[in-house]
């Protein structure tokens, strides 16, 4: 096919090379080599540099946190709205400045992880148990060394793997169990091996499942009942596997092979019935590979392909249709090919090139299914300036896409320009404040499920375009011993979303309809401290917290729509107040953390009337834990009281959160 040769081509100068799947990115515009050892910016230091808002959790930060899933740590992000419909099993979509979750990409180890279908990314999937770290970018990341794809989204949300390291033995055993309330069950088992100097592989198995049965309070009028949570029970399968090799200092290449498995119920809108019946499974399979060589001073180079197969299947067992249920299967494929090159004339001055090219498709056994494909080209021109106070950088982003179908009628193509750009200035040199600028043009498809859903899909839906201005600042301080560090950011932005598309669930998580607002105003104000204390050389505490205030409306013209009664409303489940705060405490023989999480009260339709509101809520949880070392072994034990207030509150209307629950970890590492 023409088309297929017009996206593959033009990235195929780097075939030559291995494909392998990288770690973290690190911009090679700043690199420091002491012989061989390679001297890296610390997370703090990194999010001061940076030009666009950057928040980052570290595995320091990690283990103080009461977190399960990836979604659970997301939510200590300023600005972050993620959806949770309830329990271990409920889906958990991330929304950064109330853009939508299509707008955020989410990258597992370097690469984005993508759902034609959906376009919304279930966090819940992730687990925590080997992740080094977690960043967050609104806007656009300041590394221009990285696939085109990461250029095409509004957010940036980076999971990152830990990578072995060998010390003086060549393998590594971790082995953990989990429990807890409501039927948790999760063990794991992790495995790295250091094969020679060259080569080192990873292994990691987990098994997870719980009944979900959390109870909640209903409440009706002046009544409530007391219930529990049905059909909300998980079982999961998840295997991965990574094999390293470390070529020198300029050279490194990874390859990775994923597999998840699930089978979760469906728990219904409590408004309606108690009954739920509805099931979902599904299955995940992807290879990813990547390849990073500096060749010398000027040219560095990038290579990152991935297959990736996923299959759904939705059952409801009671339907008013012929046969009386619904059994429904989906499948996708894709296939990615992306070559990133970097030429820097001088130590100051960068240029970048990134094509990405992919193929998604999708069929189902549902009657009359269009059966798309979906052809996409990225091409991403980047420049990067930097000096010790200064930085600004400028990217231009080429979108070119062709839809077919195999019946019916194909959805337009597109072709776009997409620009952004940042810059970050140093006031003082003798103090690191810094005066941060960013300005983003961006645009997302509409999914496989907005196009050709059934019903709901419409052809002739146009893509949402978001524009992106942000005004921030930042202070770094280093105090004394006592008080190592502190960290201060403040930024403003105002976000314009046109033709933008909503996506809202109706009588379960599987069946959605599809509305378009049309234009949607988005100004907040986000905050974020982070400090330590070092009280003597046996007691450390840290403490870190942020705010967010946020009016996200409809701005719909009222004049070419005179019965638009929403306008100059807040979109549904967008809180104006939101924050989080936690505080650890270590010590020799235990350590403790707390955290807080605080969302404003929202609504959950359109029209902002008082029956339409849903509370506020906080969440407080506390946990304990300590690490045994013995030789070359350790036991890490932890236990968890997780919303220990016991408060009972929706994040979604009609699907009620779980209440006072508890946790019990056991780890052993050799």
């Amino acid at each position: 096919m023409k088309l297929t040769k017009f996206i593959v081509l033009p990235i195929l100068f780097a075939a030559n090379a291995c494909f392998i799947q990288a770690q973290q990115r690190v911009d090679t515009t700043r690199v420091y080599k002491i012989d061989e050892v390679v001297v890296t910016e610390s997370s703090n230091m990194k999010k001061q540099r940076s030009a666009t808002p950057l928040q980052i959790l570290n595995s320091s930060a990690l283990k103080r946190l009461s977190i399960f899933q990836v979604s659970d740590a997301v939510k200590f992000f300023s600005g972050v709205t993620v959806k949770d419909y309830g329990g271990i099993g409920g889906l958990k979509t991330v929304s950064v400045r109330s853009l939508g979750a299509n707008h955020t990409a989410v990258v597992f180890d370097g690469i984005t992880i993508t759902d034609a279908q959906t376009g919304q990314i279930d966090l819940g999937k992730l687990s925590m148990e080997n992740v080094d770290a977690i960043s967050l970018n609104s806007g656009q990341n300041d590394n221009i060394f990285q696939p085109a794809r990461l250029f095409a989204a509004a957010g940036v949300l980076q999971i990152n793997s830990i990578r072995p390291t060998f010390t003086d033995k060549n393998i590594h055993v971790k082995s953990f169990f989990k429990t807890g309330s409501f039927g948790l069950i999760n063990p794991g088992v992790h495995l790295d091996r250091k094969w020679n100097k060259i080569f080192s592989s990873s292994i990691s198995l987990d098994y997870l499942s719980s009944d979900g049965k959390y109870p909640y309070t209903m409440e009706n009028g002046n009544a409530t009942e007391k219930l529990k949570r049905l059909n909300s029970d998980v079982e999961t399968y998840k295997a991965e596997t990574n094999l390293y090799g470390n070529f020198g200092n300029n050279q490194r290449a990874s390859l990775k092979a994923y597999y998840y498995q699930s089978e979760r119920g469906l728990p219904t809108n409590i408004l309606y019935n108690t009954y739920a019946g509805q099931r979902l499974w599904d299955k995940n399979f992807f290879v990813q590979s990547a390849y990073e060589n500096i060749i010398n001073k000027q040219w560095s180079l990038l290579v990152n392909g991935k297959f990736n197969w996923s299959y759904n299947r939705y059952y409801d067992p009671a339907v008013f249709n012929t046969d009386g249920f619904t059994d429904d299967h989906y499948y996708q494929n894709e296939y990615y090919l992306s070559g990133t090159i970097m030429y820097r004339p001088n130590h100051h001055l960068s240029f970048s090139l990134a094509n990405d090219g992919s193929i998604n498709s999708m069929r189902a056994d549902l009657a009359d299914f269009t059966i798309p494909t979906r052809y996409t080209l990225l091409n991403a021109f980047s420049i990067k300036y930097i000096t010790e106070r200064f930085s600004a950088t400028a990217h231009a982003l080429s979108t070119l896409t062709k839809e077919t179908v195999k019946t019916g009628t194909s959805a337009d193509n597109q072709n776009r320009i997409s620009p952004s750009a940042s810059l970050s200035y140093q006031l003082f040199k003798e103090e690191d404040i810094r005066i941060k600028l960013l300005y983003k043009d961006i645009f997302r498809l509409p999914t496989f499920n907005d196009l050709y859903y059934g019903t709901v899909g419409t052809r002739t839906l146009k893509p949402e375009k978001a524009k992106e201005f942000n005004v921030g600042a930042s202070w770094l301080k280093k105090i004394n011993r006592t008080i190592p560090f502190i960290s201060v950011s403040a930024d403003t932005y105002y976000n314009r979303i046109t033709d933008k598309i909503v996506a809202m669930p109706q009588k379960n998580l599987f069946i959605w309809s599809m509305m378009n607002i049309g234009r949607v105003d988005i100004k907040g104000i986000e905050t974020n401290i982070e400090t330590a204390f070092q009280v003597n050389k046996d007691l450390r505490i840290t403490a870190a917290g942020n705010y967010t205030y946020q009016r996200a409306l409809d701005k719909t013209d009222k004049y070419n729509l005179p019965d638009k009664i929403t306008y100059n409303h807040q979109i549904p489940y967008t809180p104006r107040n939101s924050g989080s705060a936690r505080i650890g405490l270590e010590m020799p023989w235990i350590n403790f953390a707390y955290t807080y999480l605080y969302s404003g009260e929202r609504f959950y339709n359109q029209y902002n009337a008082p029956e339409y509101r849903l509370d506020g809520y906080c969440e407080h949880s506390l946990s304990a834990y300590r690490t045994f070392k013995m030789k070359r072994y350790s036991l890490t034990t932890r236990i968890e009281a997780l919303n220990f207030t016991d408060n009972q509150y929706e994040v979604v209307k009609n699907y009620p959160m779980p209440g006072k629950q508890f946790r019990i970890y056991i780890g052993f590492e050799y």
